[in-house]
Parts: structure tokens; sequence; C-alpha cells
């Protein structure tokens, strides 16, 4: 516990002051050794001589630190930037080939919005829909037997916009105590073209130990089962908007 306050300082001598020092005291030890030069005054003392050069050694390797701390704080910059830029281009972008996504098979022209924690926005990681949260179809798709243009699937309140009237069912809803039952619902419910069909995604049990700090499963194995999606109704909604996508 004594160390650390000690390497702290010293942390903060060797990345602060001592660049600090070098910048500010290059430039008056180069005026005053002109301004000798050019008034030609009598030579320094053999003692003074040794600190003079003592002290522009000094100077110089704390300038050299200063220029290396500054090209590091650059690379690191731009090091940021690029692994930015790469994961925005990873989380809206247009799907190049066909994809499956766990029970789903995605066409290649869609447009998807995603959002992957794991992704640390390394250069050339490969195609992957994990963490998905929204999809725009090129041409209408079947998903939890229903045709649909677009979804949302951020939450567990699955939202799809349909590509055409169709009979939906069978319905569920909530009892009075909260849990989701086909008892006295209808077998199909009507529903129109721009409509949006909001389906119940149960949970999936999984071993959290053997995940814990790793990536959900992905491709076929991902936890996206549209068969086992409960139909709760139709609204009249909007499109689902996606963010735009981001530049390469």
């Amino acid at each position: 516990m004594i160390f650390a306050p000690v390497l702290s300082l010293l942390g903060f001598v060797v990345l602060f002051i001592v660049p600090l020092v070098g910048v500010l005291g290059t430039i008056p030890m180069v005026g005053i050794v002109m301004a000798r030069a050019y008034k030609k005054r009598p030579p320094l003392s053999r003692k003074a001589r040794r600190w003079m050069w003592a002290l522009a050694i000094f100077l110089a390797v704390a300038d050299l630190w200063s220029g290396y701390l500054f090209y590091v704080s650059a690379r690191i910059d731009r090091e940021i930037n690029e692994e930015q830029v790469n994961k925005a281009a990873r989380e809206d972008f247009t799907l190049d080939r066909d994809f499956q996504y766990g029970e789903l098979v995605i066409p290649a022209g869609s447009r998807i919005h995603r959002y992957d924690v794991f992704d640390n926005g390394k250069k050339d990681m490969p195609l992957s829909l994990r963490g998905l949260r929204a999809v725009r179809f090129p041409h209408p798709v079947r998903v939890a037997g229903v045709d649909v243009e677009s979804m949302d699937v951020s939450t567990l309140d699955m939202a799809l916009v349909l590509a055409k009237d169709q009979a939906i069912g069978p319905r569920f809803d909530y009892d009075t105590k909260g849990k989701l039952t086909h008892e006295g619902q209808p077998e199909s419910v009507t529903c129109k073209r721009g409509q949006v069909a909001h389906f119940n995604a149960p949970s999936i049990e999984y071993d959290i130990n053997a995940e814990f700090a790793k990536p959900e499963p992905d491709r076929p194995d991902a936890r996206f089962k549209p068969s086992q999606w409960q139909f709760l109704g139709c609204t009249d909604g909007t499109s689902i908007d996606l963010p735009p996508i981001a530049p390469r």
C-alpha cells in the first residue's frame, strides 16, 4: 500500500513533469546560447560549462521523451478512432449474403441493426449477427408463421411489420396471474398489411456459468427461435426505423 502513492507520483513526474520541463526549458536554453554567441561574451568557467552541458543533455532527453509520448498518444487515438469506425460499420449495414441466425435465414440485401458488446472494433472480424436488434428485409420473409417486411427484436416483445393482410393465430393473452394463456382467446386474428404483429418470446434456458463473460451463440446456434413465439395481437404501428448505415 505504501508503494502505490510513490508509483503514482513517479508516473506523474515521468509522464507530465519531465515533458513539460523539456518543452519549457528548451526555449530559454536556446535563447541563452544564441544570445551568448551573438554578443560574444567571455567563455564560461569549466564548472559552468559542465552544468550547461548536463542541462542541455537533460533537456534533449526530455524533448525526445515528449516527442515519443506525443507519437504514442497520436497512435492510440488513431487506433481508437479506427476501432470505433469498424464497430459502427458492423452495427448498421446491409447484409451481403444469406445468413442463418438461429431458426431464421435472413436474405442478402437485408438492412441490419445490431449491437454486440463483445465487438472490440478490430479489423476483419467475421460476419456476425450476434446482438441483433432490427431487420428490414428486401422482400417479404416468413417469420413466426407470418409474412413480414421488417422486425424489431430488441426486447422480448417482438414487433413484426406485416407485408400483407393475413390471419394470425392462435392468440395469447395474460391471465389474472400474469401468465400467458390461449384459453378464451380466438384461434386467429385478421391483421392488415402495415400493422405491427406483437409476439412474446419465451426465455430460452442455457448454462449461465458456462457462458459467463463469453459471447452468446451466433449463426445457427443463436437463441433465436420464432417457432416458440406466442402471438399477442396486432396494432396500428409505424414502420421500424433503422439507424443510417455507418460509413466504412
